[in-house]
């Protein structure tokens, strides 16, 4: 991959350096080349700096545009806002040679050239395009799989489209895919595409932009998102620090904020403290138990279960519609049990006990094209409940007499006698329970579950 200098912008490393700590985490882990540049500025911010006129904000664009080219290497920033001054600020040097020409002598006089070499790119570009979704999905190994991620693209990542040429405007998919790569589930929500309103605090109106930011954590709290995920310092200081001010004021809101390489630091095994997580304005321990609960289901359900077979499963669904038992009563999902195992929800899938409305009527094994099919998972399902303790009564009381006896229910020698059948012949019980105990010695086990039988 092409080596990088870092444009790291005002916002990052002054107010944000969380920010910077997660990007160089992930990018040395990912092995992209990214090294600190000497000599740069503010990028400059458009609405600002741009009011004092044209010539200041593209002379300020093109020094920098100037640095890289002298350093020979692309910029990798993770400011859209950043990201936008410079795409747009190259895009208008290409396209009038006039203009070029005086930012060239300007440029001169301070002992700088400008000649085009050095192309902006955000940090989810370089993501998206250089380590690419099959790498993430490689290194990231689903860790975050069952976490629900509303994903926030901002106005300056996206527009405008035509100097930018990140995503579709209208309808973007790259940042959602990036969420996806780590596993987690991108989900829709009403704002998705709704500016965060932050430059209104700028300009002195506070109460609309506190009113953009209330609405979009609403709307993602009502969809049922664990984090809002974005890209851009700006959006970050406006979801996480002014919905401290909101609750403050006494409304319930409490929304993680995280950005996309915070998210991928996970993913990639960091500690949230190698993140610098604890920065954050809200906190983002709900998160984390969350995340840190499904990550330890994933690793159960891998432990016990083939997890691509399973999610094979899961995505399928065929056989449901033949379940003896759904046949008969409409609110078995024998699916959504599935689907619940597929994200990591064991303990809660083992607490309710659904899976043993199973009766192995191997419908469901006759369907399954991978012979892998609900009998066989639930299954495993059946035999850690039993081994927690959990199983049903009947069930408990038939293994322990198994256990005890080597049957499921004593001969009953005097009915056999007034039907006139022969005595029960000798039973190879003793001699099974020996060879059970060799294989899988669990005697104390079984010594508790038969007194308490018999209590």
């Amino acid at each position: 991959m092409p080596h990088y200098g870092y444009f790291w912008g005002c916002y990052v490393q002054g107010r944000l350096p969380h920010l910077e700590k997660s990007t160089r985490l992930v990018m040395e882990r990912l092995g992209v080349d990214c090294g600190d540049l000497h000599g740069l500025t503010c990028c400059p911010e458009k609405t600002m700096v741009r009011t004092m006129g044209g010539q200041a904000w593209l002379l300020t664009a093109a020094r920098n545009l100037a640095v890289g080219d002298e350093a020979g290497v692309d910029f990798v920033t993770p400011c859209p806002g950043c990201f936008a001054t410079l795409k747009g600020a190259a895009a208008e040097l290409r396209g009038r040679a006039d203009v070029r020409a005086e930012v060239g002598r300007e440029l001169e006089a301070v002992g700088r050239r400008y000649r085009g070499g050095a192309r902006p790119r955000h940090v989810l570009e370089v993501l998206y395009e250089d380590v690419g979704l099959s790498r993430l999905r490689e290194v990231a190994k689903d860790s975050l799989r069952g976490m629900r991620i509303a994903v926030h693209y901002g106005c300056h990542l996206l527009r405008p489209s035509a100097e930018l040429g990140f995503d579709d405007p209208e309808s973007p998919r790259k940042f959602d895919e990036l969420v996806e790569a780590l596993g987690a589930v991108s989900i829709s929500y009403e704002s998705k595409d709704a500016c965060c309103g932050g430059l209104l605090s700028r300009v002195g109106d506070e109460e609309t932009a506190r009113a953009m930011a209330r609405g979009k954590i609403r709307d993602v709290m009502e969809a049922g998102a664990d984090a809002i995920c974005l890209a851009c310092p700006a959006c970050m200081m406006q979801y996480d620090a002014t919905q401290v001010l909101l609750q403050r004021r006494g409304e319930a809101l409490q929304m993680p904020i995280l950005y996309y390489t915070e998210l991928l630091g996970l993913a990639l095994g960091a500690e949230p403290k190698e993140l610098g997580l604890e920065a954050h304005r809200v906190d983002v321990t709900p998160f984390l138990e969350k995340w840190k609960a499904l990550h330890g289901g994933m690793d159960r359900v891998r432990a016990h279960w083939d997890e691509a077979l399973l999610r094979a499963c899961a995505e399928c669904g065929a056989c449901s519609a033949e379940c003896s038992v759904s046949r008969t009563d409409p609110g078995f999902d024998p699916n959504q049990v599935i689907r619940q195992l597929a994200a990591g929800d064991v303990d809660d899938v083992l607490r309710a006990g659904e899976f043993w409305r199973c009766v192995e009527c191997y419908r469901c094994h006759e369907m399954c094209f991978q012979r892998y099919s609900m009998l066989d998972i639930f299954r495993v399902a059946k035999r850690l409940a039993m081994e927690e303790g959990t199983a049903p009564a009947a069930t408990q009381e038939g293994v322990t007499a198994f256990r005890r006896t080597g049957r499921l229910v004593e001969g009953a020698a005097s009915r056999r006698k007034r039907l006139g059948l022969p005595p029960l012949p000798e039973s190879g019980g003793e001699e099974l329970v020996r060879m059970l105990d060799a294989v899988s010695p669990d005697a104390a086990g079984r010594e508790e579950c038969g007194s308490e039988d018999e209590a």
